[in-house]
C-alpha cells in the first residue's frame, strides 16, 4: 500500500514527503513571492532546495534571508552560472525525499500544493512515477490570470470532474500524454524513478525540459494528476532563468537530435513518433517566427538537417493523427524539407512562403484518392481561386 511505502521511504528525522528544487538566476524582484508560497503551504511535510545559479543582482540576499529564517526547511546552494539544467541537477543530487518537483524562481505555488499532493498519494494503491499539475498563467503586464493552454486536454486525459481525478494512466495506454506541455515544473516525480532511469537535465542548453518529457513518460508505469491549480506561471517579464534570446534558439537543434535519438533507441511506436514530430514542428514554426536576423540562417540550416530525417510515412502519420493545424504545418514541412528552405530567412515573406504550399492534409489525401472529391473539399475550405492556383502549381507546372 502507498502509506507503507511512504513510511519506509520518509527520512527518520522529519518525515518529509516532497523536495521542491528552485533554481534562481537574477530574480530579486520575484524570488520573495516564490519562496513565500513555499514556506506558507497549508501542509508542511516538504523541503525546499534553492540553487542560486550565479546571480549578480540581489537574489543572493533574499535567498539568505529565507534560508536563515527557515534553516530546518531550506537548503541553500550557490554555484557559478551554469544554466538552468545544471542548477536543477545540483538540486536533484541532494534530494533525500520520496518525491521531488521543480519550480522556477519567478513563479509561485498554490498554497495547497503540498497538501493536495500528499492526500492524493496516500489514497492510491500504486505509487505514481509522475504526478502532473495544472499551471495557470499570470500576465505581469495585464495582471490577469488565465488557464493554461492545455487545460482541456489535461482534464480529458485525467478525467477531471468536479475538481477530482483518480485516474492512473501511462503513455502506452494514452499517448496523448505526450502532447501536454513539456515543462518539468508541472510534474512531481518519484525520486527513485528518476534515479533508476539515470535521469539528468541537459547541461548548457536551453529547452532542457523537452527530452526528459518524452523519455520519462515513455518509462513511467503510472501517471496521475492534481485536479487543482499547481502553480502560477509568470509571463511578460524580463530576466527569468528560462528566458531565451536569439542565440538560445539554436539550442533547439541538438535538443531535437537528442529527442529523435531517444525515440530511435527505445523504438517509439508510430503514434509516439508522431507526438515527437508534433513538438518539433510546433517549436520550429514558433522559433522561425521570432528568431532575429542574426540567428535565423543557422537556425534554418539546423532545422533543415533535422527535418530531412523524417520519412514521408512519419510525416503522414503525424498530420493524420495529432497535428493541430494540418494545412499550415504541411506547408512548413514542405519548405523545411525542400531546397528553398532558406527563403524563410526573409521575415517579410515567411507567411507567403509557408502558405504557398498550404493545403489541408485531409484535402490532399482525398485528392490522391479522388481528385474530384478532394477538389470540392478544397473549394469549400479555401475558395475557388485558391484551389485553381494550387491545382495549376501541383499538376501542371510540375509536369512541365
Amino acid at each position: 500500500m502507498c502509506e507503507n511505502y511512504l513510511e519506509n521511504t520518509m527520512t527518520s528525522n522529519d518525515e518529509v514527503l516532497l523536495s521542491i528544487v528552485v533554481p534562481a538566476y537574477n530574480v530579486e524582484k520575484y524570488i520573495g513571492e516564490c519562496l513565500n508560497s513555499l514556506v506558507h503551504q497549508t501542509m508542511q511535510n516538504h523541503k525546499i532546495i534553492i540553487v542560486n545559479d550565479g546571480s549578480t543582482d540581489g537574489t543572493e540576499e533574499v535567498c539568505q534571508i529565507y534560508a536563515k529564517k527557515y534553516p530546518e526547511k531550506i537548503t541553500y546552494i550557490f554555484q557559478e552560472n551554469k544554466g538552468l539544467g545544471e542548477a536543477r541537477n545540483v538540486g536533484l543530487s541532494v534530494v533525500d525525499t520520496p518525491f521531488v518537483s521543480f519550480l522556477d524562481s519567478d513563479d509561485w505555488l498554490n498554497i495547497r500544493y503540498v497538501e493536495c499532493f500528499t492526500k492524493l498519494v496516500r489514497t492510491v494503491d500504486e505509487i505514481p512515477d509522475m504526478v502532473f499539475t495544472l499551471p495557470w498563467v499570470y500576465d505581469t503586464a495585464t495582471k490577469r490570470i488565465l488557464p493554461w493552454k492545455d487545460k482541456e486536454r489535461y482534464d480529458r486525459i485525467f478525467e477531471v470532474h468536479d475538481g477530482k481525478s483518480f485516474v492512473q494512466v501511462n503513455a502506452k495506454q494514452n499517448p496523448e500524454l505526450y502532447a501536454l506541455e513539456v515543462t518539468a515544473c508541472r510534474k512531481i516525480y518519484k525520486t527513485s524513478f528518476l534515479r533508476e532511469k539515470n535521469f539528468s537535465f541537459p547541461r548548457g542548453l536551453k529547452w532542457e525540459d523537452v527530452v526528459g518529457h518524452f523519455y520519462l513518460l515513455y518509462h513511467a508505469n503510472t501517471c496521475m494528476a492534481l485536479p487543482e491549480v499547481g502553480f502560477y506561471y509568470r509571463i511578460n517579464q524580463g530576466g527569468q532563468i528560462t528566458s531565451g534570446g536569439g542565440a538560445s534558439r539554436l539550442d533547439m537543434i541538438p535538443i531535437f537530435k537528442e529527442l529523435l535519438a531517444v525515440a530511435d533507441k527505445y523504438y517509439f511506436s508510430r503514434i509516439e513518433k508522431s507526438y515527437v514530430l508534433r513538438l518539433i514542428v510546433d517549436f520550429s514554426i514558433w522559433s522561425v517566427e521570432v528568431t532575429n536576423k542574426k540567428y535565423i540562417r543557422p537556425l534554418l540550416e539546423g532545422l533543415h538537417e533535422v527535418f530531412q530525417t523524417f520519412t514521408q510515412e512519419e510525416i503522414k502519420d503525424y498530420l493524420d493523427t495529432c497535428s493541430p493545424d494540418k494545412g499550415r504545418e504541411y506547408g512548413f514541412i514542405v519548405c523545411m524539407t525542400g531546397k528553398n528552405y532558406l527563403d524563410l530567412e526573409n521575415y517579410e515573406n515567411r507567411d507567403r512562403i509557408m502558405t504557398q504550399n498550404y493545403i489541408p492534409w485531409t484535402s490532399y489525401d482525398a485528392a490522391k484518392r479522388n481528385l474530384l472529391q478532394g477538389g470540392i473539399q478544397c473549394v469549400r475550405e479555401h475558395g475557388l481561386i485558391y484551389t485553381f492556383k494550387w491545382c495549376i502549381k501541383k499538376y501542371l507546372i510540375k509536369k512541365k
